[in-house]
C-alpha cells in the first residue's frame, strides 16, 4: 500500500513538472479523478507538499473550479524569520486613510526610525502622500497564503506566462474598463475621427491609399464616395466633402437599377474634411483661396462641410492667420498642418465605427509587449492600472514636467521617495536614462524591465515580486520588490479574477504556485482590525492646585494694652515707630505659595513620580492631558474615537505617609497606559512633654515599693 502511494506521488509531481516545463499550461481535468472524495484530494495535496492547514480551502477551490491546478512554492524559510525579514523599515506600506484600521499601521520604531510621532501625534509619512510603515500584524496577514485562498485573491499565485487562447484584447480592454487607458489611443492615428468628420488627411492623397489609414469591425465593409453619392474610383484624390460609408454590407448608390431583392444595409457616414481645400478637389490650388476670400466677404457663403475647411489653424474660428495659412498652401509656399495635437483619443465602440488604422490602443499595445515577451497581458494591464488609478492624470506621465519635458515612467520604476516632489524627479530620472520619450517607449521599456528582472529571476507570480522569498535566488532575500504597498498583490489578484469574471473565463486551467514555510502557525494570521488613535501618552501631568489645614490662632486680645503688649510695644511709646512699622507692613506682598512638584520632571515615558508635601497640606489636585486630546489629529484616528480617555486626575486627600495616585490614559484604539504619582505627606510634630505621665509615675512608685 505504502509502495502503491509513492508511486502515486511520483507519478502527480512528474505530470506538474513536465507541465510547467512545457510552458506551465495543462489540463487540470486529469486530477478530477483524484478528488472525487476529499480526503482522495488532500492526500494528493499532501503528496504534493502542502500543508494540512491549506487542505480545506484548496479542496473547496477544486471543488468549485475542478481545471485550477495547485502547486506548492517551498520557501524553505520558516514563518518566523520571513515576516521579520519583511518587517525591516520601509520595504511594506500600508495608506493611511478611512478605508484601513490604525493596526493596519506601525507605531514602535523599526530600525531605530520613528513610525509614529507620539509628541505630534501623527503617523511619520514614508512616502507621499499618506503612505506609512506596515505593522507587524499587517505584514503577516498579507504574508500568509491562506488568507487568500480564495476564486478572487488566488490570483496573486498565478502562473504569469502568456497564453494566447486565455488571454485577449477583449479581456485587456475589460481591466482597462473606466479608466484613461480604455480604448484610448497610446500612439494616435494619423486621422482624426470625431463626431461624424475624418481630418488628418493629406493633400493628394489617392482613394486606394486612403484606404489602408481607415478601419472598421471585420464585419463591416467601407466604402468611399463622392459629395454627390457616386462612388470614388481609385486614383481619385480624397477632398473636402468626400463621404465615407461602414454598413453591413455593400451599398449601391449611385447605380440606376437596383436588383429586386435588394435591401439597403444598415450603415454609418462620415465627412472628410482637408484643411485648406475649400473646393473639394483634395488639393491645394489658387481656387481655394478665392473661395476663402468671396466667403470672409460674404460674396459667396460656403456651406458645410467646407466652412469647416477654412478653419486651417484648427482654432474653431475663421481670422486672419486662417487666410495667411490658406493663401501660403495655395500658392505652394507652406503646407498646413492637418492634424492639430488633441487631448487623449477614444476608439470609438459604437457598432459602424470607423478610425484609423494606424493608431495604437493601449490595450492593443499591451497584447503586442505580451506577444513580444511571453508575459501575461493581463499583468500587465493591471499593473498600469495599479500604478497610474483610473484618471491618469499622474505627474510621470503628463510628458509636461519642468527639466523632463517629454519623458513618461507607467510603470512608476526608480520612482521612490518621502515628499511627492522627490518621487516624480527620481521616477523621471529614471525614465531619462532609460531614454523613455513617449508613453509607447515608457510601456515597453518597463514590460522589458519586468521580465528581465522579475519573471527572468524567478519573481513569476504577483506574490513574489511583492515578497522576495526566494531563497537562493538572483536578488537577496525581501529585496528587489517590485512595490512598497503591502496591498498591491492582493488588490491586482482581485483585479484579474473581476477581469476573468466578466470575460467568462474564469474556470479556464490556470496554474496557481502558492509558497508554503516551514513551522507555519496552526490557524492563518488575522486581519487587523482594531481602529482608533494609538497614542495613550500624557502631555501634561502636574499639580496646579493644593489645601492645608487651618492654622488654630491664640484668643484676640480686648484691650489696647494688651494688645500693645500682643505687640512688644509700651504703652506711651513713640508713635512715629508705630507708624513706620504699619507703612513697611503694607507694602510688603505676601510670598506666593509654592506648589509641591514631580520628581523627576514630567516627561510622557516617565510612569511613576514622587511628590512631598508637608504635614498641613491635607489634599492636592492633579492635572492630566492626554497628547491626542491637546493636539487632535484625524489622520492619526483611522475611523475609530479621535480622543484619549483620561481617569484618575482632580482632587485627591492626602492621608499622612505615601499615598499612591494613578491616572489611566485609554487610548483610542482601547490601548491602556497607567502613570503613577507617590505622594509623601510628613507626619505632624508632636508637643515635648516636660512632665511625667500618670502612668509614667505609677511605674517608678511600682519599682520603689520593690
Amino acid at each position: 500500500m505504502k509502495r502503491r502511494k509513492k508511486i502515486c506521488s511520483l507519478i502527480m509531481i512528474l505530470l506538474f513538472s513536465l507541465a510547467f516545463i512545457c510552458g506551465g499550461f495543462f489540463d487540470a481535468g486529469i486530477f478530477t479523478v483524484f478528488a472525487e472524495r476529499d480526503p482522495a484530494y488532500e492526500l494528493l495535496l499532501q503528496q504534493l507538499g502542502f500543508p494540512e492547514s491549506y487542505y480545506e480551502k484548496l479542496t473547496a477551490l477544486h471543488k468549485e473550479h475542478p481545471q485550477w491546478a495547485f502547486l506548492p512554492y517551498q520557501t524553505g524559510l520558516t514563518w518566523e524569520e520571513a515576516v521579520n525579514g519583511e518587517c525591516e523599515y520601509r520595504l511594506n506600506l500600508t495608506p493611511n486613510t478611512v478605508n484601513y484600521p490604525t493596526s493596519f499601521h506601525a507605531t514602535s520604531p523599526v530600525g531605530g526610525n520613528l513610525t509614529f510621532d507620539f509628541d505630534q501625534n501623527a503617523f511619520v509619512i514614508q512616502s507621499a502622500p499618506n503612505w506609512v510603515q506596515a505593522s507587524r500584524e499587517a505584514i503577516a496577514y498579507y504574508m500568509d497564503p491562506r488568507n487568500f485562498l480564495n476564486s478572487d485573491e488566488i490570483f496573486q499565485f498565478e502562473y504569469l506566462a502568456s497564453n494566447p487562447m486565455l488571454q485577449t484584447l477583449e479581456g485587456v480592454e475589460k481591466i482597462f474598463s473606466g479608466t484613461f487607458m480604455s480604448r484610448t489611443y497610446v500612439v494616435k492615428p494619423t486621422l482624426y475621427i470625431q463626431g461624424g468628420l475624418v481630418t488628418g488627411i493629406e493633400p493628394d492623397t489617392k482613394k486606394e491609399d486612403f484606404l489602408k489609414l481607415l478601419a472598421c469591425g471585420p464585419d463591416k465593409v467601407i466604402q468611399i464616395w463622392k459629395a454627390d453619392h457616386t462612388a470614388k474610383e481609385d486614383g481619385e484624390l480624397i477632398g473636402t466633402g468626400d463621404l465615407i460609408t461602414v454598413s453591413d454590407g455593400e451599398l449601391l448608390w449611385g447605380v440606376e437599377e437596383l436588383p429586386e431583392d435588394y435591401e439597403e444595409p444598415a450603415y454609418a457616414t462620415y465627412t472628410c474634411v482637408l484643411y485648406g481645400d475649400t473646393d473639394g478637389d483634395g488639393t491645394h490650388t489658387p481656387r481655394d483661396y478665392l473661395y476663402f476670400k468671396r466667403h470672409i466677404m460674404d460674396y459667396y457663403l460656403l456651406e458645410e462641410p467646407y466652412s469647416f475647411a477654412i478653419d486651417a489653424d484648427q482654432d474653431g474660428t475663421t481670422s486672419f492667420r486662417d487666410r495667411l495659412y490658406v493663401k501660403r498652401a495655395a500658392y505652394g509656399y507652406y503646407p498646413i498642418t492637418q492634424r492639430k495635437e488633441t487631448e487623449a483619443e477614444k476608439k470609438p465602440a459604437d457598432e459602424f465605427a470607423l478610425y484609423g488604422a494606424d493608431g495604437l490602443t493601449y490595450a492593443e499595445c499591451v497584447i503586442a509587449l505580451s506577444e513580444e515577451y511571453g508575459i501575461s497581458p493581463y499583468m500587465l494591464a493591471v499593473r498600469l492600472r495599479q500604478e497610474q488609478g483610473s484618471g491618469g492624470t499622474g505627474s510621470l506621465i503628463s510628458g509636461k514636467v519642468e527639466g523632463y519635458e517629454g519623458y513618461y515612467n507607467y510603470f512608476n520604476f526608480g520612482a521612490s521617495g518621502v515628499t511627492a516632489e522627490e518621487i516624480v524627479r527620481n521616477g523621471l530620472e529614471y525614465a531619462k536614462e532609460n531614454g523613455w520619450d513617449s508613453p509607447v517607449h515608457a510601456i515597453r521599456g518597463g514590460a522589458s524591465r519586468i521580465v528581465e528582472k522579475y519573471i527572468s529571476a524567478g519573481q513569476y507570480t504577483l506574490y513574489l515580486q511583492k515578497f522576495n522569498v526566494i531563497q537562493y535566488g538572483q536578488y537577496p532575500l525581501y529585496r528587489h520588490q517590485y512595490m512598497q504597498n503591502l496591498l498591491a498583490a492582493r488588490n491586482e489578484a482581485v483585479r484579474t479574477a473581476s477581469a476573468y469574471k466578466e470575460l467568462g473565463c474564469l474556470d479556464n486551467g490556470y496554474i496557481f504556485y502558492i509558497p508554503v514555510y516551514e513551522n507555519m502557525p496552526e490557524e492563518p494570521a488575522p486581519k487587523p482590525a482594531n481602529d482608533g488613535n494609538p497614542n495613550p501618552y500624557l502631555q501634561i501631568l502636574s499639580i496646579e492646585d493644593y489645601e492645608t489645614e487651618e492654622e488654630t490662632t491664640a484668643e484676640e486680645p480686648s484691650t489696647e494694652e494688651e494688645r500693645t503688649e500682643e505687640a512688644g510695644t509700651e504703652v506711651g511709646s513713640s508713635t512715629e515707630a508705630s507708624d513706620e512699622e504699619e507703612t513697611s507692613t503694607e507694602e510688603e506682598t505676601p510670598p506666593e505659595p509654592t506648589l509641591p512638584r514631580l520628581e523627576p520632571e514630567f516627561d510622557r515615558t516617565v510612569y511613576r513620580y514622587d511628590v512631598h508635601v508637608e504635614a498641613n497640606v491635607k489634599s492636592i489636585t492633579l492635572d492630566a492631558q492626554a497628547i491626542a486630546n491637546a493636539i487632535p489629529n484625524a489622520a492619526a484616528s483611522g475611523r475609530g474615537i479621535a480622543t484619549a480617555q483620561v481617569e484618575g486626575a482632580g482632587k485627591k486627600e492626602l492621608s499622612y505617609g505615601e499615598n499612591v495616585f494613578t491616572i489611566q490614559v485609554t487610548a483610542g484604539n482601547g490601548n491602556v497606559l497607567t502613570y503613577e504619582v507617590h505622594v509623601f505627606r510628613e507626619e505632624p510634630e508632636t508637643e515635648e512633654e516636660t512632665a511625667p505621665s500618670s502612668e509614667e509615675t505609677d511605674q517608678s512608685t511600682d519599682k520603689k515599693e520593690i
